[in-house]
This record gives C-alpha cells, structure tokens and sequence, in this order.
C-alpha cells in the first residue's frame, strides 16, 4: 500500500518519467515525419497540410478529453496515448501512402491530446500542494522535447524509416511508468452542467489565457521567428541556435516555476505574459542585433515556461476535485487553440502590415491576458 503523504510525490514521479519518454519520442517524430513527406515526394504545402491535420486533431481531442477522463481512468488514457504514438510513428516507417500518412498524423495529434491531458489531470487530482510537481513534469517533457530533434537528426543519417521504428520504441516506454501510476476512478458526469460552473471561477479563465500565451508564443516561435530572423541575413545556423536557446529558456522557465511556488500565482502569470508577450512582440523590431534578440527570445521562452506550468496549476486550483478533468482540458484547449490559430493571425496580418509589424500586433494580443488580472494585481485599500 502506497503512503498517502508520498503518493502525490510517487504519482508525479512516474508521470514525469512518462513525460520524458513520450516527449521524446514526440520530439523526435515532429522533425522525421516532415522530412519522410518531402523524401517520399510530397510538395511542401502538403507537409503543412499533413502538420495541421494533427494540431487540428490535438485541439478536438483536447477538447473531448474530459469526456474521455468520465468514461475511463486518467492511468488508462496515459496508457493507450503512449501507445497510438508508436503506432503512429511505426505505420509510416511502414508505408508512405497518403492515407497512411494522413492517418498517422491524424493519431499522433490524438495521442498529443489525451497524454497531456490526463497525465496532467493525474497529478493535479492528487492532494496537497502541486507547482513543484508540476513543474518537474514539465521541466522533463520539455527537455525531451528539446532532445528529440538531435536524436533525430543522429539516427536520420542512416535510414528515417529506421528512426521512425526507434521514435516508435521510444513512445512505448511511455507505458512502463504509466501501467505503475496508482488507478484513480473515472469523473463524474454532467459535463455540460460543470463547463458552465468552472468557466465562471476567475481561476480557470486566468488558467486558460495562460495557455492561450504560452501556445502563441510557442505556434510563433516554430513558424514565423525563423523567417524574421533570416529575412535579415542571419545564417540557417544562427538562426538554429537563437531558436534552440529560446526553446532553451522555456525549460529554464519550468524550472523556475518550481522555485517561485510560493510566490503569488496571480504576479508569476502576469510577470510570464509579459514577458512571453515581450518575446513575440519585439523579436522583429530587434532581429538586426543578435544580441538584443537572444534576449528578447529567452525572456519569451522564461515567461511561457512559467505559463505552461502554471495554467493546469492555476485553473484547477478554483474547482472542485470532479471538475479537475474538465478544468485541465479548458485549459489545455486554449493551448492547443493558440498553437494552431497564433500562426493563422500572423498569415492574416502579415500582407497588410508586413513581418515585423504582424508580430509587434501578435505581441500586443499575447499579452492582454494582464488585463484579467489587473484587479487582483492592485494593492487592497485600508478600511
């Protein structure tokens, strides 16, 4: 029998390593499947088809994984979600054919979705204080993430079909810590009823734009910060590494999250949307210094590592333990939204008011959020 006073901390261990494999395993895949697309002959607009199949199935399955936490145990979606990304993976090291392309994109955006969903409602779910928990999930899925490219690139060299079977293995290790995870009871139903509940608790709106932030910053940051950077005579390996210290700074902000646990929640948003903001907003103005813009990209990186981990935190903190589920999939929702609908803004502004402009704009929106906290912010009037 699991210690009750340990088990938050056993449960968040064994998440964390999940997070780790299946991270890195998804890390990995991102950057192989692309390149197997381009070697196999599909045009460059259809790998961006094929990318957005799965982001639009990561944001549906966000969205419905509530639904799925009332039916089956978080431990069980955690499970199954490790598994359909090796498949997803292992099918098109398989086969090329469109349709098994559209099909293994359209499971790993599924897999994306439950896993995150469920092993972060997992941990939330359990009694007593959760930022540090939290943030050591991150820290790891984060790392796996930033690792996932060079293992890639290292196995790529020799075969990508044989480097998609590894990113394969790689998922399935996701369910050895999984299987261990103590088997928590399904949520009760009533879901449209608890959707209406939670949306009106300030917790889970600040919870969500904080996910909103760190999504935009990411969808740009994969998208458009490269293209800015090179538009102004950056070399492609400079241009790598002012991109990968950024991703760099956003672990670095997970980490620091643990640090700042006992720091207000309410001033750590603010101080992350500002600085995720800032990190969007400015990056075109500055590209001319590298300098000025590595600074600018690892304050953006620091602050949406702070909302990644404080969004679940925060949104769960206002609602009961059965409406967890739903409060960690609102959230995760405006995450997956951002990481699609941020880089579809930029597409829209970018013929009227040019690159560095459309991002200045970006910036601006990122960092509204500050405005639902601005009462909170405020210092209390004496009596």
């Amino acid at each position: 029998m699991v210690d009750v006073s340990t088990k938050p901390k056993r449960e968040a261990r064994l998440a964390a390593i999940a997070a780790l494999a299946f991270s890195l395993a998804m890390g990995t895949q991102s950057v192989l499947l692309p390149l197997l697309a381009l070697a196999a002959g599909y045009s460059k607009p259809d790998v961006g088809i094929l990318t957005a199949i799965s982001a639009i199935a990561q944001l549906f399955t966000r969205i419905l994984s509530a639904t799925a936490m009332r039916r089956f145990s978080d431990k069980t979606l955690v499970v199954l979600s490790g598994i359909v990304l090796a498949v997803s993976s292992i099918s098109v090291a398989l086969s090329s054919f469109v349709v098994v392309f559209v099909i293994a994109e359209l499971i790993q955006g599924i897999a994306r979705g439950l896993f995150w969903s469920s092993a972060t409602t997992h941990v939330l779910r359990q009694e007593g204080p959760t930022v540090g928990l939290m943030a050591t999930i991150n820290f790891l899925s984060s790392f796996g993430l930033f690792a996932g490219p060079t293992v890639a690139g290292l196995i790529a060299k020799f075969s990508l079909s044989t480097a998609l079977v590894v990113a394969g293995v790689i998922a399935l290790t996701t369910v050895i810590p999984a299987v261990l995870l103590s088997k928590e009871p399904p949520f009760e139903k009533g879901a449209k009823k608890i959707k209406r509940e939670i949306w009106g608790k300030s917790e889970v709106r600040l919870g969500s734009w904080a996910g909103m932030t760190a999504g935009s910053w990411r969808g740009i940051l994969n998208s458009y910060v490269p293209v800015v950077l090179r538009s102004v005579g950056d070399s492609y390996f400079l241009v790598g590494v002012l991109v990968s210290m950024a991703n760099g700074a956003s672990i670095l902000g997970t980490g620091l999250m643990g640090l700042l646990k006992r720091r207000s929640p309410i001033k750590v948003f603010a101080l992350g949307v500002a600085m995720a903001a800032i990190g969007t907003g400015f990056v075109g103005i500055t590209a001319k210094s590298i300098f000025i813009s590595l600074v600018i990209l690892v304050a953006g990186g620091v602050g949406a590592g702070l909302l990644q981990t404080l969004g679940p935190v925060i949104a769960t903190a206002g609602v009961e333990t059965h409406q967890k589920g739903d409060a960690v999939a609102l959230a995760g929702s405006f995450r997956a939204g951002a990481l699609l609908g941020a880089p579809l803004l930029m597409a829209v502004l970018l013929g009227p008011i040019g690159l560095s402009a459309a991002l200045l704009v970006s910036g601006a929106v990122l960092g509204l959020p500050i405005l639902t906290a601005r009462n909170k912010l405020r210092p209390r009037q004496a009596s």
